[in-house]
C-alpha cells in the first residue's frame, strides 16, 4: 500500500504506469479520479517512449559477417505498437468522459502523429481545441505539422528545380523546426529528401547518414531502403549493397523498374579486383547519371581542377589528367555499360523467388504421413510371421498391413488377400 500511495502521487515511467493498473482491475476504479489520472499517465509515458530520437534503434550493417561485435547489442524493439496501444487507452478514456478531454485529444493527436495519420491527428487537435482554446500543447503541435509541410513542399520545388543547395537548406531548416522529430513520418520524409540532393551533389557519406536516420525514424521503410542500398554501393561498401538491395527485392519485387539493374551493378562490383578505379567516386557523380549529368560535373571540375587554378604542380596536373580519362571514359556508352554491369548485363538476379531449405528441416521423421513407407524398411517385414520387432501397443503400423494384404494378394490370390 505504501508502494501503490507514493508511485501513485507521480508515475515516473512506463513501467510505473503499467504496475499500478495492474493493481485498477474493477470498472469502477478506472473511472474514479485516480484511475483517469493513472490512465493519462499511462498515455503520456506510451507516446514519450515512442519517440524514435530518444529510443532509437541501431541500424545494423547490411551484412552482418565480420561487422557486428556483442558491444553492438541487437536492435531494439519496434516502438510503432506503443503509439497504437496509446490510441486504444484514449479511446477508451473519451468514451468514459474524462474531465480532462483537451488534454487527452492532445496525446492522441500527438500518438496519430507518430503514426504518420495526419489528418486524423488535425481533427482530434481541433476538437480538443474547441474544449480548451488555451491549450498550448495543441497548438504547438498543429504549428509544427504546418511548418514541416511547408518547408517540405518548398524543398521538394527546389529539388525539382535543380537548386540542390536551397533544397538541402529548407530540409535541414525542416528538421530544426522539430529536433525531437515529433512529427516523425515528415522528419523521416525530410532525412530520405535530404538524403536524395546531397547524393546529386555527390556528397555519398553525409546521404548515407541521412537514409540510416530515415530508417531511424521509419523502420522498413522500402524507399529508404532502396536508397541506403544504392548509397552504401556508391560509397563503395559493395557487399552490404548488394545485401540491402536484395531485402528491397523481396519485401516487394516491383518497387522499382531499376531495381535488377542495380542488383546487376552490385553483384558485377562485387566481384571486381580490391581497389579498381571508381571513376564515378573521383568525379564525384551518381552511377546512374545521365550523360548531360556528367558533362556539366566535368566542366565544374575543371574550374577548380585545371592546372592554372592550383600553380602549375605535378599534382594538380596529374588530377586533371585523371579527369579528363575519367570524362572519356563514362561518355563512351559501350564501355561504361561494360564497366558498371560486366557479365551480369543480362543475366536474372531475381532473389525474390529463390527458396533456401535448411539441411535440418530436409527431413523430420516427426511428420512422416502414416502410410509413407520409413527409410529403414526391408522387404523381410512382408511376412507377417516376423516378429523380431515390437511395434509397442498400437500394434504393426496401418501402412505395413496395408503392404502385407498386396504382398499377399500377389503371391497367394484374392482370397488370401
Amino acid at each position: 500500500l505504501r508502494w501503490l500511495a507514493e508511485t501513485a502521487r507521480d508515475p515516473g515511467s512506463l513501467e510505473d504506469c503499467r504496475a499500478l493498473m495492474a493493481e485498477f482491475g474493477s470498472k469502477g476504479e478506472l473511472v474514479s479520479p485516480l484511475g483517469f489520472r493513472l490512465r493519462g499517465a499511462l498515455v503520456r509515458a506510451l507516446v514519450e517512449r515512442s519517440d524514435a530520437i530518444d529510443n532509437q534503434r541501431k541500424i545494423r550493417p547490411a551484412l552482418a559477417r565480420n561487422r557486428r561485435t556483442e558491444a553492438d547489442g541487437d536492435e531494439i524493439q519496434e516502438i510503432t505498437p506503443l503509439a497504437e496501444e496509446a490510441l486504444r487507452i484514449t479511446a477508451e478514456l473519451l468514451e468514459d468522459c474524462c474531465p480532462d478531454e483537451a488534454d487527452v485529444r492532445y496525446w492522441r493527436g500527438k500518438a496519430l502523429v507518430r503514426l504518420g495519420r495526419h489528418a486524423e491527428a488535425e481533427e482530434q487537435l481541433a476538437k480538443g481545441r474547441a474544449q480548451d482554446g488555451g491549450h498550448e500543447g495543441s497548438r504547438a503541435l498543429e504549428e509544427t505539422m504546418n511548418e514541416l509541410e511547408d518547408l517540405k513542399v518548398k524543398g521538394n520545388a527546389q529539388y525539382k528545380e535543380g537548386n540542390l543547395n536551397e533544397a538541402i537548406r529548407l530540409y535541414t531548416l525542416g528538421l530544426e523546426k522539430d529536433p525531437a522529430c515529433t512529427d516523425t513520418r515528415t522528419c523521416a520524409t525530410l532525412y530520405y529528401n535530404r538524403s536524395a540532393a546531397q547524393r546529386r551533389k555527390g556528397e555519398f557519406d553525409q546521404a548515407l547518414e541521412d537514409a540510416n536516420m530515415s530508417l531511424v525514424l521509419h523502420p522498413k521503410w522500402c524507399k529508404a531502403l532502396y536508397r541506403r542500398g544504392i548509397l552504401l554501393l556508391e560509397c563503395g561498401r559493395y557487399a552490404e549493397a548488394l545485401t540491402e538491395l536484395k531485402v528491397v527485392q523481396r519485401a516487394d519485387p516491383t518497387f522499382d523498374d531499376e531495381l535488377e539493374s542495380w542488383l546487376r551493378r552490385a553483384h558485377h562490383w562485387l566481384s571486381k579486383p580490391k581497389g579498381s578505379v571508381n571513376y564515378y567516386r573521383f568525379m564525384q557523380l551518381p552511377m546512374d547519371a545521365s550523360r548531360e549529368e556528367i558533362r556539366k560535373q566535368y566542366h565544374k571540375l575543371c574550374l577548380v581542377w585545371h592546372p592554372d587554378k592550383n600553380g602549375g604542380t605535378e599534382e594538380g596536373r596529374q588530377r586533371f589528367e585523371e579527369l579528363q580519362q575519367a570524362y572519356k571514359f563514362l561518355m563512351d556508352e559501350e564501355r561504361r555499360e561494360q564497366y558498371d554491369f560486366g557479365i551480369w548485363k543480362d543475366k536474372h538476379v531475381r532473389h525474390h523467388v529463390k527458396k533456401r531449405e535448411k539441411v535440418k528441416d530436409s527431413y523430420d521423421d516427426t511428420t512422416r504421413e502414416e502410410d509413407e513407407v520409413p527409410h529403414w524398411y526391408n522387404d523381410c517385414l512382408l511376412d507377417d510371421k516376423v516378429e523380431s520387432i515390437y511395434w509397442g501397443d498400437a500394434g504393426v503400423p496401418a501402412w505395413l498391413q496395408e503392404k502385407r494384404r498386396q504382398f499377399k494378394k500377389k503371391t497367394y490370390g484374392q482370397d488370401a488377400a
